[in-house]
């Protein structure tokens, strides 16, 4: 069976119309990129299916939050553990692994300084070096529009993550990315036997 890539144009269309509005109707999207609302509301459904769009959220101005957002890493060789220990408190949102020294980052939410001073003796009691640091403005949110940029093609033919500029192949007004000249002419060939 061929493996089709990860997003083509048209997903790609759909997800920066998402990111721009989620509440954005599947009428509106067909209108924007000239499609049918049946071939956006399956595209969409496929998106879901494949695990690339995770859920659809509320995006709340921070400054209208109480409060304070806190950046915490922390030195640990269990880091298992201190994972673990992180994510059943419920100031902390996001947990990363990271390389380097600091090797765990996370973001909490506390509402005022008598909330801060609970929240570090729950970090001392994990027993490994962090810092805190306090958000005194977020500049730039993590996933945009723009970030689809950097979304990872894989081939149609083989599977493999494509690295640099794709071949293309278009059959009935859908591209298909190749990674090689050799999956180009393999995957024509295949296409060629199908119709």
């Amino acid at each position: 069976m061929l493996k089709l890539s990860l997003l083509d144009e048209v997903d790609q269309m759909i997800l920066k119309l998402l990111l721009e509005d989620a509440r954005a109707s599947i009428s509106y999207i067909a209108r924007e990129l000239g499609l049918s609302r049946p071939t956006v509301r399956r595209r969409v459904k496929r998106l879901i299916e494949r695990g690339i769009i995770k859920g659809f959220s509320v995006v709340i101005d921070e400054s209208l939050l109480k409060g304070f957002q806190l950046v915490c890493t922390f030195k640990a060789s269990n880091v298992d553990e201190v994972v673990g220990e992180l994510e059943k408190l419920s100031e902390v949102s996001e947990i990363y692994l990271t390389t380097g020294e600091r090797n765990v980052v996370c973001l909490a939410r506390i509402a005022d300084v008598k909330a801060l001073e609970a929240l570090l003796n729950k970090f001392s009691s994990l027993n490994v070096p962090f810092e805190v640091s306090i958000v005194l403005k977020s500049i730039k949110k993590p996933i945009s529009p723009e970030s689809l940029r950097i979304l990872k093609l894989k081939c149609d033919y083989c599977g493999k993550e494509i690295i640099g500029k794709p071949l293309t192949y278009t059959l009935h007004n859908r591209k298909y990315y190749l990674c090689c000249p050799i999956c180009l002419r393999e995957f024509s060939r295949k296409m060629k036997l199908v119709t």
